[in-house]
Parts: structure tokens; sequence; C-alpha cells
């Protein structure tokens, strides 16, 4: 996909792989305060807050109609991203029994492999018919997950 940013925004290919910079920067920076913002706020709360963060963010990507915008929306997934990683982490410690734990968050590790594992793929499918559709793929799987949300119990505990 990063061809074809880098045709729509006249940037090279090399240019185009800033997208991924702006995306993990925030991601990784905010992740070290996310758990304790996401205690502090409610899991359940922010996990779908993150959510609709995501959709703002894809929807800014996928709309861009310039580069600079591009980058700001790549940044505001990131900022999403690195509040539903840990809080989905926290949130299927405190609803899980002890016993099935390591299960747990190994099928969570496991469907986050196979993310990020098949969003290349879908991505670069999406993008021979427009690099946007990558990104409305992510707000519609975003927008899906927000409205299913979390079990209010899971959440509460």
């Amino acid at each position: 996909m990063l061809p074809e940013l880098g045709a729509e925004f006249d940037v090279s290919a090399a240019g185009a792989s800033a997208t991924i910079t702006a995306y993990l920067v925030p991601f990784a920076g905010l992740m070290l305060f996310s758990g304790t913002l996401g205690a502090r706020w409610g899991l359940r709360r922010s996990v779908i807050g993150a959510y609709v963060v995501s959709i703002v963010g894809s929807a800014l990507c996928a709309m861009a109609p310039t580069f600079p915008l591009l980058l700001t929306g790549r940044g505001v997934q990131g900022v999403a991203n690195a509040f539903t990683t840990p809080l989905l982490i926290a949130t299927i410690a405190a609803a899980t029994p002890r016993a099935r734990l390591g299960r747990s968050l190994g099928l969570f590790a496991s469907m986050q492999a196979a993310g990020q594992t098949s969003a290349p793929l879908l991505g670069g499918l999406a993008a021979e018919a427009s690099w946007r559709l990558a990104f409305v793929g992510v707000g519609v799987a975003a927008a899906a997950l927000a409205v299913i949300g979390l079990p209010p119990s899971a959440a509460s505990r």
C-alpha cells in the first residue's frame, strides 16, 4: 500500500512509510500510561472510547486530502490502539478465573497475531481498488467492536 500512498500524495515509498512511524510513536508512548488511565476512567468506557477514537482516526485516513492529514489520522489510530491492547488484557485478567487465565491470554495473543498477520494482506487487497478502503475496513471493524463493547460484569471487576 505504500506505493499507492506515495503516488497519491507525491511522496516516495520511503516517505510514505512515515505513516507507520506516525502510528507507532503514539502507540508505544501512550501504552506506558494507558493502563493507569483506563483503570481510572473505567475499563469498559475506556475501551469503547478508544474504539470511537479509532473510528475517527480511520475516517481521517480514508478521507485525507493531504499527506499531513493522513499522518494525523495514523497518529490518532496509534493513540486509540495504545488503549485497546493493554486494557483488553486487563479486562481478560479481571474476568477470567485464575485456572483459565493462561489459556485466555494465549487465545487473545493468537487473535492479535492473526490480525497483525492478515492486516497487510487484506490492506493490500483493498488497495487494489483504493488504498482508502483499507482504512474504511479498519473503521468498520472498530465500529463493530465499539457496538459489541465489553460485558458490564467483566469490565467492572
